[in-house]
């Protein structure tokens, strides 16, 4: 039922906020992650988000909503680890929804002096990818963050600090911070890479640590194209993956 209740009220919250005028954006994509997570075995997964965002002043309004397959063994969870002490080493393929995510993102203060940017993000991981296939733990998890920005030209710094809150009882809850910078190489196109850290979720896993290096290309006025690689370090980030995101935005 709780999951339920948030996922009606944030959806409500979405789509009122969306009859102001403002920008709306779809996007959709695939990405690739494999990694042994600590196993002899290799977990292998497919992502496919359908992501809806609405911006309207100062804030930006996401619902995603993912298909995901994974192939590995099922208490191993993709950005965790492994769940519980029981050691498997049995893979299978189980496919089906993952946990949707709905987010607000509020930029609350920006210095036009010194282009500098705070913002505050807020997120709900509901529990919708099924535990039994070993999709997700079927808790709902909360995470909260504050981003620093820091434009110099065509080169954006950046900083975020944040906490999640699993739901699952087996999990800590966790800081993470993840910093990085974006250029600019011309208006229609910007690159750059990010490094995440994270605290250890689980007694058996690591502290998450990954690097991502990103590019963004704006197709055309309302088409927009992502791609990007990662690397992971520690039995509780993949090793490798990447992924394609493609965007179409439209003012409303």
């Amino acid at each position: 039922m709780l999951k339920i209740t948030l996922f009606v009220v944030t959806t409500t919250l979405f789509f009122s906020n969306a009859m102001a005028n403002g920008k709306f954006t779809f996007s959709t994509g695939a990405s690739y992650i494999t990694g042994d997570y600590g196993h002899s075995e290799k977990t292998e997964m497919y992502y496919v988000p359908f992501t809806f965002k609405y911006k309207y002043e100062k804030f930006n309004f996401k619902l995603t909503i993912p298909y995901l397959e994974k192939t590995g063994p099922k208490n191993v969870i993709v950005g965790i680890g492994q769940i519980g002490q029981r050691v498997t080493t049995k893979q299978t393929t189980e496919s089906g929804l993952g946990d949707i995510i709905a987010a607000v993102r509020y930029n609350f203060y920006y210095n036009q002096e010194f282009k500098f940017l705070m913002d505050a993000e807020g997120k709900v991981y509901i529990g919708t990818a099924d535990a039994s296939k070993g999709l997700g733990t079927g808790k709902t998890d909360f995470a909260f963050r504050l981003g620093l920005y820091k434009v110099i030209d065509q080169l954006t710094p950046y900083v975020r600090v944040g906490y999640k809150v699993y739901g699952s009882s087996k999990l800590n809850d966790v800081f993470f911070v993840s910093t990085g910078l974006s250029y600019k190489v011309n208006p229609d196109i910007s690159a750059g890479f990010d490094y995440t850290w994270r605290e250890k979720v689980s007694d058996r896993g690591d502290e998450k640590q990954q690097l991502t290096a990103f590019s963004n290309q704006k197709l055309s006025k309302n088409w927009g194209l992502q791609e990007y690689i990662i690397k992971g370090f520690g039995r509780s980030t993949a090793d490798w993956g990447g992924g394609i995101t493609i965007s179409y935005g439209f003012d409303i």
